[in-house]
């Protein structure tokens, strides 16, 4: 079968032959780069690509995989203009991403606590 091992589908090699992110500027658009983030699948394309259409500067944002049975997204950007350009972009995003995970992360620790709480009430 040519289906490549699950293992390998997430894990980046031990020698260093891949890179996790490579970020190239695009020379047909202005303003425009790509950014390849390897063993990663649509679940953190589409959540990047959303968060970077919020961006007031972003002019496209999209995201692609390029075959099923390679592990990678390619993420494609272009902003308005060269300030903040295309890399300053992508790093508030990630950041504005993290910050509002973090946020879910403690709803849902509360929520869970909360619950737990209710539960053990109820059995007493």
């Amino acid at each position: 079968m040519n289906k490549p091992d699950d293992f390998d589908s997430w894990r980046l090699p031990d020698d260093d032959s891949v890179q996790k992110v490579s970020c190239r500027k695009d020379t047909k658009v202005p303003n425009a780069m790509m950014v390849v983030i390897e063993r990663e699948d649509h679940t953190l394309g589409n959540m990047l690509r959303m968060q970077l259409l919020d961006e007031e500067q972003v002019l496209f944002a999209g995201y692609r995989v390029p075959h099923p049975l390679e592990p990678a997204i390619q993420l494609k950007i272009q902003t308005r203009s060269d300030k903040p350009g295309p890399t300053k972009v992508v790093h508030a995003a990630i950041e504005n991403l993290e910050s509002e995970l973090q946020t879910m992360r403690h709803s849902f620790k509360d929520s869970l606590s909360r619950y737990s709480a209710s539960q053990q009430s109820g059995l007493l």
